[in-house]
């Protein structure tokens, strides 16, 4: 039995003083509000009620019950109201989960902004490494590029993750660029555990890399090093390409575009995680960035 069971018809008999108008405030009968308060008294063990044909009136110990359970009653009309901020205005924590090529400057960039639009709703951006990792940390939303696989959660495309083949320039001075796909093959790659490198339309090369690795900032690394040619994001390396460190192959045939997804669970969405969503979409033009965007990316954040 609830420990809660008879303190609100308790509270209703001591506000309007008898069973009968307690029983029309909450449109139970005076039988069950005599029964429900009288069962709450055996359970605490004391009486809180003097009942004479007169009127009704505390004892001692139901004048300290009365004081503090009217204190919890209206503490929880407070908790109610402040709950219930969550359906109606963009507040409380927000757990969002983001592989490292999209916590670059450009994304930790788009997520401040969305901070000061909304300071009553607290960021947690959570880096993961694999897929497994977003059940397992229960995320609000995660952002994620490439096709959905199969499964319970719901997607919305929000833009393009548009890769460009980059290396540093003593390596372009030393080895030159590809001219088509296969020409990496007799290239240092740099990429991840798939050992492939992807195109639009389809193509793809897989190669024996360099380099190997399901982190696309140490492949950034490894690139300005002159290490290779590895295959990112444009906007990861932005300011590599506007300050030089990194240069980008120029071509239509070298680029990929995969579209970027922003994924959280079905059921009842919460006003934050819709007003990111709504902030993403509105915020991230679907525009394939190329390279030569790079300068003014940069001069955005």
């Amino acid at each position: 039995m609830s420990s809660w069971r008879g303190i609100e018809e308790f509270l209703a008999v001591v506000d309007q003083g008898s069973f009968t108008a307690a029983g029309d405030q909450l449109g139970l009968s005076k039988s069950y509000i005599s029964k429900t308060v009288h069962e709450l008294e055996e359970r605490l063990g004391v009486q809180l009620l003097v009942r004479t044909t007169r009127r009704l009136s505390l004892t001692g110990a139901g004048e300290s019950f009365h004081r503090e359970c009217a204190q919890l009653q209206l503490r929880l009309g407070e908790v109610e109201k402040q709950v219930g901020l969550y359906s109606t205005h963009p507040v409380g924590r927000l757990r969002i989960g983001l592989s490292d090529i999209f916590g670059s400057d450009y994304m930790s960039a788009l997520l401040a902004e969305f901070s000061t639009e909304h300071p009553g709703i607290m960021i947690e951006p959570i880096a993961y490494l694999n897929e497994n990792e977003i059940v397992q940390e229960s995320f609000d939303i995660v952002i994620r590029y490439g096709a959905l696989p199969n499964s319970n959660l719901r997607a919305r495309t929000f833009g393009y993750l548009s890769y460009c083949l980059c290396a540093a320039p003593e390596y372009v001075a030393a080895r030159g660029w590809p001219k088509k796909p296969e020409d990496l093959l007799e290239h240092d790659c740099l990429t991840d555990r798939s050992a492939s490198i992807t195109f639009n339309d389809g193509v793809g090369v897989r190669v024996q890399p360099k380099w190997a690795s399901n982190s696309g900032i140490a492949l950034r690394s490894a690139a300005r090093k002159g290490l290779g040619i590895a295959s990112l994001p444009v906007s990861v390396v932005r300011q590599d390409l506007t300050e030089g460190r990194i240069l980008a192959l120029e071509e239509e045939w070298s680029f990929y575009d995969r579209e970027c997804w922003v994924v959280y669970s079905p059921g009842i969405m919460s006003v934050a995680t819709r007003a990111f969503i709504d902030y993403l979409v509105r915020r991230t033009s679907r525009v394939k960035i190329r390279p030569s965007m790079a300068a003014s990316l940069a001069a955005r954040y």
